[in-house]
């Protein structure tokens, strides 16, 4: 997951809201990420990490991961009056490269970004359909879909806008929202891009089976005369809890126009300046988490393949499959390996790697999802000369390498 992790700012908003009279103490949410590393490689030097070239998208982050990164969540709750209420949402980050004991925002070492801060409000509708409805108006995460070992969101509609959500029409829960991005540099020329959708979710199809989905028209807009695009996408998930002692998602996700122009972070920073309406993505995606708890055996696996369609232009492939199994040799020790293997094309480009870790791994209590975790790793990985230069170049035109360190990994 990718989150980032900043105190200061949070500490500053927390001060001022709770001076605010309206606000309550009690109840305040407080969720948050982190994760540090340090390393070297089989070549010396700094940690480094493996990459695919385009339009390889996977990474399989387990010894995988070069940056200290987290994120730091709190949710402020306001009086209940009437029986309505309302609660503030902000989210800031923090990225660092743990270069030195001293890093700033003035020398780019650290960097503090803004990703959540959003209202949100209910109670103000009655009856069975509404009663349950939620208002909210701000930047947000929304409706985000992740194949964790990746640290891949296939499915992210998150950014500036404002919705309805959980309205009830029995076997189904309907969202309307809507969303824009860009605009930051010359208001008169500047192409925004505005996005709006339509989710329903919550529909029992199967027993421990639940379908999900999100319909969204794209459209460019600007007060100038610079062209812009449109475009369509549509996400089907199915969930299915059960699945040897975990569960098992599969979504498919369909795009044209500016839905179809690419992979990677679609919708949420999707352009809006004009791409032709033959431009299609097919993609299709599957997450499996298993635990056989009398083994002391659990892990995640996935496997996903991706099609881009251009007028005149060569398909763009993308496949990947993966899994990461973990043993438990106690309550507290386990012992987990990932192994990932991707390949794409692009045109006469046809880039590969194979990557493998093994990490012991200490944590509070047995399973896949304990956390915080203190793993030590060994990454070894191989690629082809079409996949380019891997790990900033520290291989030279090698094409394969070893990486090793130690990382802590929390949520909360």
């Amino acid at each position: 997951m990718k989150k980032k992790f900043g105190l200061l700012p949070v500490v500053v908003a927390v001060g001022a809201l709770i001076g605010a009279s309206v606000a309550r103490a009690d109840g305040v949410e407080y969720h948050g990420y982190v994760r540090t590393q340090v390393g070297g490689t089989s070549k010396g030097g700094n940690l480094q990490c493996f990459h695919g070239g385009w339009p390889i998208l996977a990474k399989y982050r387990l010894g995988n991961e070069c940056d200290n990164y987290g994120e730091a969540s709190l949710g402020l709750p306001f009086g209940d009056t009437n029986g309505v209420w309302a609660k503030y949402h902000l989210t800031n980050a923090l990225q660092e490269k743990g270069a030195q004991d001293y890093e700033s925002v003035q020398d780019k070492t650290y960097n503090i970004a803004s990703r959540e801060n959003y209202f949100e409000a209910g109670g103000f509708f009655g009856g069975s359909v509404m009663d349950s409805a939620k208002l909210w108006v701000g930047k947000r995460f929304y409706n985000r879909h992740d194949i964790h070992m990746n640290d891949y969101y296939y499915w992210n509609n998150s950014g500036q806008g404002a919705g309805i959500e959980e309205i009830n029409l029995g076997g189904v829960k309907l969202a309307l929202a809507y969303f824009q991005n860009g605009g930051n540099a010359n208001a008169a020329t500047d192409v925004v891009g505005n996005r709006y959708s339509l989710r329903f979710y919550d529909i029992n199809v199967n027993p421990n089976g639940k379908l999900e989905g999100e319909a969204v028209s794209l459209k460019g807009t600007t007060a100038g005369t610079s062209p812009t695009g449109n475009g369509t996408m549509l996400f089907l998930k199915h969930a299915q809890s059960g699945v040897l002692g975990g569960f098992n998602h599969f979504a498919v996700i369909y795009g044209t126009g500016l839905g179809g122009d690419g992979f990677e972070w679609l919708p949420t920073y999707q352009g809006a300046g004009p791409v032709s309406s033959d431009v299609k993505t097919v993609r299709a995606h599957d997450h499996l988490y298993f635990d056989f708890k009398s083994a002391h055996i659990s892990g995640t696996a996935t496997v996903s393949w991706a099609k881009m369609t251009k007028p005149g232009q060569s398909d763009v492939v993308w496949k990947s499959v993966g899994i990461r199994p973990q043993y438990n040799f106690t309550n507290t020790f386990s012992v987990a390996v990932e192994a990932g293997h991707d390949e794409g094309e692009n045109g006469a480009s046809k880039p590969k790697m194979n990557k493998l870790t093994i990490a012991p791994q200490l944590a509070l209590s047995p399973g896949f999802w304990s956390r915080p975790v203190l793993r030590a790793f060994v990454t070894r990985a191989n690629w082809n000369a079409d996949n380019g230069t891997v790990a900033n170049g520290v291989f030279g035109s090698a094409t394969s390498g070893t990486t090793f360190g130690a990382q802590a990994e929390a949520w909360w």
